[in-house]
């Protein structure tokens, strides 16, 4: 065989070497880049996925919220509260915190509460007050961890830890049941061989 025709076959097949090896490389990087481009997308979704998240977590949040509601008595009621969200189980349902509310009742004067916290349904306007609960009417005070209010009936039940004080006299039990039209109001315990505690100045 002629030299020349060795040596060209030679060159040939070196130069098809160095291009198996070159494109064996070349497609090796691709490959990588496009399991680093996934994984980088798969990152950046979770990162939007959290974003997206937060964001909606923080626009159930309802930042200095109020409602007042009157009927055709002329009762009013207003409730205030630093924060609130919506119940997860009843979009009629608000979860308050730091809050106030005013009862105006027609002809027989308000009925202020502050608490902590309170549900509070924006269909009935029941609303239940708890942690720290304190109602004022006149010179009267009631604090209480639990207040129940039937708007409604104009009807509030008052439990957990009741005091009851006015300038003169001051009283512990286990529940209030008032009515705040006819200020009726019934203190009782919840066992019956226990008496409610009473300071009775008057």
């Amino acid at each position: 065989m002629n030299r020349s025709i060795v040596f060209q076959i030679g060159i040939l097949m070196i130069i098809l070497i160095i291009g198996f090896f070159t494109f064996s490389y070349l497609n090796k990087n691709n490959s990588s880049k496009l399991v680093e481009n996934s994984t980088s997308n798969e990152v950046n979704e979770a990162q939007l996925k959290n974003k997206l998240l937060e964001e909606s977590q923080q626009t159930n949040t309802i930042l200095e919220l109020s409602y007042k509601s009157s009927d055709e008595k002329g009762n009013i009621y207003q409730i205030n509260s630093e924060t609130g969200s919506i119940d997860d189980a009843n979009e009629n349902i608000l979860i308050l915190e730091n809050v106030t509310a005013k009862i105006l009742v027609f002809n027989y004067g308000t009925f202020l509460i502050e608490s902590d916290k309170a549900k509070y349904n924006k269909l009935s306007l029941d609303t239940h007050f708890f942690d720290n609960v304190n109602l004022l009417y006149l010179n009267h005070i009631i604090k209480s961890e639990d207040l129940f209010l039937k708007y409604g009936d104009k009807e509030v039940k008052i439990s957990n830890n009741v005091k009851y004080k006015n300038e003169e006299n001051f009283l512990e039990a286990d529940e209030v049941d008032l009515d705040l039209v006819s200020k009726i109001s019934k203190i009782y315990m919840n066992d019956k061989n226990q008496k409610v505690k009473a300071i009775i100045r008057n």
